[in-house]
């Protein structure tokens, strides 16, 4: 019971709130049309936002079309997200494909294969691969990407890093400086106006600075979360939704009694963790146990792949059966349960210390169930 309340209070001081209060929506295809008093957290295939919100958004889904003004911030991730109304705070995105039609008061923040932002924002922070943006900002811009096209009116200092093409349009006005960095020179068009000045720095001759470099592997850490994210919500969907009864049986395990039988589990998944790497070690010392080292350590990083997503499982499980127990009866764990866990434990884990350690402790406990059913299953199979 404390895991399962020390998990909820981690997602409820993660997530930006303008407020206690919070409105929680979770269906297959999901239209919000109904006035929301609140923040809202919306999960589904397609998710579709039509009516005015007055505080933050938070949404996940395949689909995702933000078609009315946000008074707070929006965090999404989705395969493709869209908005073509006002918001009034931050964005922050992670998705396939992002296009932002209208103006955002705060700073848009995102990871995304396609980016176009044609509004008005009031600083600019993207790593993708096809990125635009034509509605100019108040503040900074650092743009990330392959083939990165500007165009409109910046008051600040813009910076890019172009892996393959970086191009300016016509009128497009910099009152700061353009610094950018791409194989080949921009073709500045005379009617362009940068007041700063602009700095080119050539691809191959390019040597980083020290704060440079941590840019890089910042932005190249999170697209590596966004990925890793992604990939794991994908995973978890397909599992749970190709074996519901198995994923059910996983969270029972995990959430009844009151966590002991979750503590019993964990020790069992850490002893399997820490003991199994030297099982291996020394069966590789003779010849004979090799070919069983091998196979053990194959069987080995399969627990560990299933323990990191069955820990998603088993958090979306308890969203399910304590945040969202009001809004549905049913206990049963779905896909979208799933992917929501997922999502969820991994913007968890980005809270130094806490967060990797609650993924850990889901870890150890996912792989301890998933060990117990297999040993029932080989050795005990006509044991209920």
């Amino acid at each position: 019971m404390h895991m399962k309340r020390a998990l909820l209070a981690l997602l409820i001081f993660f997530f930006p709130l303008s407020g206690i209060a919070a409105t929680f929506a979770s269906e297959k295809t999901l239209t919000l049309s109904e006035p929301v008093p609140d923040n809202a957290y919306v999960a589904g295939a397609n998710v579709s936002v039509s009516i005015d919100l007055p505080a933050d958004l938070t949404v996940a889904g395949g689909t995702v079309g933000v078609y009315a003004p946000v008074a707070g911030d929006v965090l999404a991730a989705g395969g493709t997200v869209v908005i073509e109304r006002p918001i009034g705070g931050d964005v922050r995105v992670a998705a396939g494909r992002l296009h932002i039609t209208s103006d955002v008061a705060g700073d848009v923040a995102a990871a995304a294969g396609s980016v176009t932002v044609s509004g008005k924002a009031r600083g600019v922070y993207i790593v993708g691969g096809t990125v635009e943006v034509t509605g100019g900002a108040s503040g900074p811009v650092t743009i990330y990407g392959s083939d990165i096209t500007l165009a409109g009116d910046f008051a600040g200092d813009v910076e890019i890093i172009a892996s393959d093409r970086f191009t300016v349009r016509d009128d497009t006005h910099i009152t700061g400086t353009l610094r950018y960095n791409a194989p080949e020179q921009a073709d500045i068009p005379p009617s362009a106006v940068i007041e700063g000045g602009v700095t080119y720095t050539g691809s191959y001759a390019y040597v980083p600075t020290k704060e440079e470099a941590r840019k890089f592997a910042l932005a190249g850490a999170g697209v590596f979360l966004v990925v890793r994210t992604l990939a794991g919500m994908i995973v978890a969907g397909l599992l749970v939704g190709l074996f519901p009864a198995f994923a059910g049986r996983v969270a029972d395990l995990a959430l009844s009694s009151g966590g002991r039988r979750a503590s019993l589990f964990a020790l069992l998944g850490f002893a399997l963790f820490v003991a199994t790497p030297l099982l291996v070690l020394l069966l590789l010392l003779s010849f004979v146990g090799a070919g069983l080292a091998i196979l053990l350590g194959i069987l080995y990083l399969l627990l560990l792949l299933l323990a990191c997503v069955y820990a998603g499982v088993i958090a979306g499980a308890a969203l399910r059966r304590h945040a969202f127990s009001r809004f549905t009866k049913s206990r049963e764990i779905t896909w979208k349960d799933a992917v929501l866990g997922v999502f969820v434990l991994s913007l968890i884990g980005i809270v130094p210390v806490i967060g990797p350690l609650v993924k850990f402790i889901l870890a150890v406990v996912a792989a301890g169930i998933l060990a117990s059913i297999a040993y029932r299953f080989a050795f005990r199979p006509t044991e209920e």
